[in-house]
């Protein structure tokens, strides 16, 4: 019996790991970023992302489908979103961080919580919003 308990909780626990790549797939933005910027107090560099949600989460996705960060968020509201997606960053005199994430397949937005380097840097200088719109994805289901 605890030899089926075990193998139980194990098959439950890898299909748990398993789903959350899934969904993290659903709903994403692909988009080319074409300045280093910040997400989760990690600096990633200039490139191809794809960045999605999960429901509180968002999840950023090198080219090659690797997860980089995550970061919790909150349901945001209130704007039109271009067919490919749109994701917003707010950027600051040296710094960009990732801010929103607007899905065309989802109802509301995401917008990131702030990270501890973010609230630092927005106490000395003022931010400017910065939204690039998502590249079409022929892969996206």
């Amino acid at each position: 019996m605890k030899k089926q308990t075990l193998l139980l909780a194990t098959l439950c626990l890898s299909l748990g790991f398993a789903a959350v790549p899934a969904q993290a797939q659903t709903g994403g933005v692909k988009v080319k970023v074409p300045f280093n910027f910040v997400v989760a107090d990690r600096t990633l560099p200039e490139g191809e992302y794809l960045i999605a949600s999960a429901k509180d989460k968002v999840f950023v996705q090198n080219a090659h489908g690797k997860t980089l960060a995550m970061v919790l968020s909150n349901a945001v509201s209130g704007r039109a979103v271009a067919r490919t997606g749109q994701v917003v960053f707010q950027c600051y005199d040296q710094h960009c961080f990732l801010a929103e994430l607007w899905s065309p397949t989802q109802d509301a937005g995401r917008q990131l919580l702030k990270c501890q380097w973010e609230k630092e840097v927005a106490k000395r200088e003022t931010a400017k919003y910065f939204a690039l719109i998502g590249a079409a994805d022929n892969h996206q289901r």
